[in-house]
């Protein structure tokens, strides 16, 4: 049985006895990153971590991975050798767009020649002895609820190097601190190669759902019915008797600002659907932002024509479930009476996977708008061959998302498993063997 010492502290309320709890700034100080934009990076240069790579899915948080390292000319890091990092040190997003990221870093596990980027804190380790235990307690729950008490945000949490100066961390023995960390990089990556196996078992199952969609709205559901060319590359060859017509036809852009504030539900894309928004906004926030929102209708298409040079893994195209408001950054095709727009929300959603919106938008960000796409031709089927082919889809597609969503309800498992391992082996709540180690 082992003794616990309680303390009056919200965070943590026990711990063993023989850890010692202590101010996070009494073993490390802070300086800021370098500041620069995205359109500063070059191919070579000076290595560079940044609060996107910080944030990214990617980043294992208790070691470096070199994909997620960018570059930037030798003109940044003048007189910034305040940003350069040391082994030890934590690099950590200086800003978050949900409360759950708050506390993001990456964990300096090697030399190496690299800089604290643009809207990142650098944490420097002073006295922290094994740095990977301390990697594992910044990702826990309990050690984040100290930052996510004090975050404020209308549109980013800004996690500022105050707030991070102001937690508490605790220290076991230097020799528990490296035995945690193993017994921790062993399971963890006992699950994560389980994970690992689940998302490429799913990421085979979109690709079947993207090619049975692909096929269908393409090439009809009869594969002997005669084909001739559409004189479109991207689409390649169409069925004989289907017509080719403009967007325009089919769809117009109608769309109202929100300005008398009508519609209060905002949608979002999530992987290629259209899914409610789920904000924590005070009301007066919510007037503020929404009345800026595009409204939207049942069965609007929508689509992401932000950043087309940018691979959005083929998510750009969703349909609007019911009535409300989406960000004016997407473009909104509104359907004609009598048009089939579940038809058509495959149509696009088969474009997006040929690239069919990739290169044609206009300015900087190569952003489209309506007027972009609405002289482009598409593949018409006969009406009653429309309904066919999204009665098809419809069963196909349904079947794979029930297997997908199964998978993904197993990884979540796996997460949330992984994620209350590191809460409770961290702080002392659960004793490890290290006989096993």
């Amino acid at each position: 049985m082992r003794n616990v010492f309680y303390l009056e502290n919200e965070w943590l309320p026990s711990f063993p006895a023989h850890w010692i709890m202590s101010r996070l700034k009494d073993h490390t100080f802070t300086n800021t990153g370098i500041t620069f934009t995205k359109a500063d990076l070059v191919e070579d240069g000076n290595a560079v971590l940044s609060y996107g790579q910080v944030h990214a899915k990617n980043n294992p948080r208790t070691e470096i991975n070199h994909e997620l390292i960018r570059f930037i000319p030798n003109s940044f890091i003048t007189n910034k050798e305040s940003a350069k990092v040391n082994k030890g040190d934590f690099i950590f997003a200086d800003t978050s767009e949900d409360l759950e990221g708050c506390g993001n870093c990456i964990y300096i596990d090697r030399d190496i020649e690299l800089y604290a980027g643009y809207h990142t804190t650098l944490l420097r380790n002073k006295s922290l002895k094994c740095g990977k235990y301390f990697a594992y307690l910044f990702m826990s729950d309990q050690w984040r609820s100290q930052i996510r008490r004090k975050v404020k945000s209308v549109k980013l949490f800004s996690v500022s190097q105050g707030i991070l100066n102001q937690t508490f961390i605790i220290l076991p023995p230097h020799a528990e601190q490296v035995a945690i960390a193993a017994y921790l990089d062993k399971e963890c990556e006992k699950i994560g190669r389980e994970i690992e196996l689940l998302e490429q078992k799913a990421d085979d199952y979109r690709r079947l759902h993207r090619s049975l969609i692909n096929r269908a709205v393409i090439s009809g559901l009869n594969p002997m019915v005669p084909m001739r060319p559409s004189g479109n590359d991207w689409i390649g060859d169409i069925p004989k008797h289907w017509n080719y017509e403009r967007v325009e036809r089919y769809f117009h852009s109608d769309t109202e600002i929100n300005k008398d504030f009508e519609f209060t539900h905002a949608f979002k894309f999530y992987m290629g659907t259209i899914v409610p928004k789920n904000e924590e906004l005070e009301e007066e926030d919510y007037r503020e932002v929404y009345v800026r929102y595009t409204k939207v209708k049942t069965n609007d298409i929508m689509i992401n024509g932000l950043n087309l040079n940018y691979d959005l893994k083929s998510m750009r195209v969703g349909i609007v479930p019911y009535n409300g408001i989406i960000t004016s950054a997407y473009v909104a095709l509104r359907p004609f009476d009598g048009v089939n727009a579940q038809y058509f929300n495959y149509l696009f959603k088969a474009l997006d996977y040929r690239k069919f919106f990739h290169g044609m938008g206009k300015g900087v960000r190569l952003t489209l708008s309506f007027n972009e796409l609405r002289t482009f031709e598409i593949p018409i089927p006969p009406i009653y061959e429309q309904r066919e082919i999204v009665a098809y889809l419809d069963e196909k597609c349904d079947k794979i998302d029930s297997i997908i969503e199964k998978i993904e309800a197993k990884i979540e498992r796996l997460k949330e498993l992984k994620r209350s391992l590191i809460n409770e082996v961290v702080t002392g709540q659960r004793a490890i063997n290290t006989s096993e180690l």
